[in-house]
């Protein structure tokens, strides 16, 4: 396989040189190759067809496929998706084991279906827009239902004001950068097109490390605020021998002293790491990418 190098271009040029009609870089590829049997490792450009896939035997990465919707991971962040509402609706009602539960599976589908897009090859750009939507609706859902009144209130408001702040500040610049770039990428802007983020993508989602760590972070503070009003529910204990029944109570009480210890230190970190993850994401140039017309 010969390779488009300067030598053979300058050989393309002598062939030029030697043949009288005036050949166009395709014709004297052609005749080139007739002449020598040699066969060139790469397409030739053409304008109707875009730029070609491969140069210098170097392959250029695809970018995802706008049908790219319907993955095994996406369907995943989808029902994590579905779970949050839920999650906030049992923890307002004290209904705080299968709020837990639903906690648990959506904090083990996070890493789950980042797993699978890797391991296998599923990774879209829907993907990427997806997952951050999920984890910002564990957490908004999560945080309220433990904050406002009438709920069990054990987040502080300062704490909360972080979380909640910081996501919808967000959300807030994602929808500004959604229609810079349908403007920039399609040219105009509609309401079917703007919410249509697998037909019509425009920016890759990129977190920054630290937005990670704060995520898991995130995860574990609200968990341990799920283990709190669970482990808080002593009187639902069946009535029996009285003095076992005390005793279990009291080590319930002591896990849930040293796990609210744990659980005001945390928020304390929490409240750290969201305000440095959301600076991060100002200072990044690699956090969103803006992509060209996927066909």
């Amino acid at each position: 396989m010969l390779r488009i190098t300067s030598i053979n271009v300058a050989r393309l040029q002598c062939l030029n040189l030697l043949i009288p009609t005036r050949l166009t870089l395709k014709q004297s590829i052609l005749t080139y190759r007739s002449l020598t049997g040699f066969r060139f490792n790469s397409t030739i450009p053409n304008p109707s067809q875009g730029q070609p896939n491969r140069l210098n035997n170097k392959s250029i990465p695809s970018l995802p496929k706008k049908s790219d919707l319907l993955t095994i991971p996406n369907i995943i962040t989808l029902t994590r998706i579905g779970c949050t509402p839920f999650i906030g609706q049992y923890i307002w009602m004290n209904q705080f084991t299968p709020a837990l539960v639903l906690f648990g599976y959506c904090c083990i589908t996070d890493f789950l279906d980042g797993y699978i897009a890797r391991k296998f090859n599923m990774k879209s750009v829907v993907g990427t827009i997806l997952d951050p939507i999920a984890d910002k609706m564990l957490m908004v859902f999560t945080t309220l239902a433990m904050t406002l009144p009438g709920g069990p209130q054990i987040i502080p408001w300062g704490i909360a004001s972080l979380i909640l702040g910081r996501d919808i500040l967000l959300a807030l610049s994602a929808a500004v950068i959604r229609f810079t770039s349908m403007k920039k990428v399609y040219g105009k802007v509609n309401w079917k097109t703007y919410w249509n983020i697998s037909k019509f993508p425009t920016v890759e989602v990129k977190p920054t490390m630290i937005s990670k760590w704060n995520t898991f972070l995130q995860m574990i503070y609200l968990g341990c605020g799920g283990v709190l009003l669970w482990l808080g529910q002593d009187g639902k204990t069946q009535p029996g021998n009285v003095e076992s029944e005390s005793k279990i109570i009291q080590v319930i009480g002591d896990q849930r002293e040293m796990i609210s210890t744990g659980f005001t230190w945390l928020g304390y970190i929490v409240g750290t790491t969201t305000v440095l993850s959301g600076t991060s994401y100002i200072f990044s140039k690699k956090a969103v990418t803006i992509l060209p017309i996927l066909k």
